[in-house]
Formats: structure tokens, C-alpha cells, sequence
């Protein structure tokens, strides 16, 4: 297990060998090494320093980060979408460091292709364009618009109409507790 602790861009903690030893100097994400060897061979050019810092606060989920008119997905997030969904596999070359994988689709489908992925038990945060890109001559500015799971979806595209839809919330203090269910048709 590798400690990822934000501060700008990534300072990294481990008791490996293999990486340096930083002070404590902030918000602690947990992931796993393969997710942090697989991120560092992207190189850092403005967008993919941008799709890092997004990435790192959902490291496990499949990060769909709209570029234009596509949602694409790099590295592992690519791997698993392309196989679940059915998509070409491609690599590109990403400046100095070595090729990475990425799998997409026209962000218009996004209704055909969200579904397919939380039925396959994924996360998926949804990385959306916040600005008009025609507006700025800078790097369009991105974030999480929407984060889907297979346990709390209320999207009539995810849902099956022709199961029973179940939900429950359940509410501990120390005064007490609550609950509810519900079961949706």
C-alpha cells in the first residue's frame, strides 16, 4: 500500500524502497501500488497533470474525462472499459515517457455506455468540461459532474424496470439510530 498525501501535485509516501520518504503535509488517499506505478509512466503535460489530480480523488473508479467531443479513459481505467464494453484498445505516445493506453467514446453515448459499466459492478466518475473550450485559451477547466456506483444509481437508463429496485439508508448517533426502506417498482 502506497500513501498518497496532496500538496499541488503528488508527494509520495511508502515504506518501499522504491520511493522516497516526504513529511505528512496533507489530505491522505489510499490506492494501491499498481495504480500509482501505472499512473507515473504518464507524462505530466498540462492535461494529464489535470487528469492525475482528478483521478487521484477517485482512484477507484473508472475516471470517463471528457476531451472535446469524447469521453476517454487512460491506463487501467482504459483496460477495463474497452473490455467491458467492447471498445478498441489504443495506445498513444504521451511526450517523454512511454506510450499509454486509452479507450473511448462520443460523449453523445454516454446513455448507451454508463449503464454497461455500473451493471459490470464499476464506479464511474463522470469528468465533465466546465467551460466553453472556445472561451479560453488556457487548459479548459474540469471536474466531477456526476459519480455513479451500482448501489446508489437513480438513473432510469442504470435502473431495471424489471426488477424490484431496493434502498435503504441507515442513520447511527449515540443518542440512537434510524432507518428507512424503500422499494421502488
Amino acid at each position: 500500500m502506497i500513501r498518497i498525501y496532496l500538496f499541488g501535485y503528488y508527494t509520495i509516501i511508502s515504506s518501499d524502497s522504491k520511493f522516497p520518504f516526504y513529511k505528512d503535509c496533507g489530505l491522505k488517499l489510499l490506492v494501491n501500488e499498481k495504480f500509482f506505478l501505472n499512473m507515473a509512466k504518464i507524462a505530466e503535460t498540462p492535461l494529464m497533470k489535470q487528469y492525475l489530480e482528478i483521478k487521484g480523488k477517485h482512484p477507484d473508479a473508472i475516471l470517463l474525462f471528457r476531451v472535446g467531443d469524447f469521453y476517454e479513459t487512460f491506463s487501467d481505467d482504459a483496460i477495463r472499459t474497452s473490455e467491458i464494453l467492447g471498445i478498441t484498445l489504443t495506445k498513444r505516445a504521451n511526450g517523454s515517457a512511454s506510450s499509454v493506453e486509452l479507450a473511448g467514446f462520443p460523449h453523445h453515448a454516454l446513455d448507451t455506455y454508463l449503464p454497461k459499466l455500473v451493471r459490470a459492478g464499476q464506479r464511474v466518475a463522470i469528468c465533465d468540461q466546465l467551460e466553453d473550450p472556445k472561451m479560453t485559451k488556457k487548459l479548459v477547466k474540469r471536474g466531477i459532474t456526476e459519480l455513479v456506483t451500482p448501489g446508489v444509481s437513480i438513473n432510469d437508463n442504470i435502473l431495471n424496470h424489471k426488477e424490484n429496485n431496493f434502498l435503504a439508508a441507515v442513520h447511527l448517533t449515540k443518542k440512537g439510530a434510524g432507518a428507512v426502506f424503500e422499494l421502488a417498482k
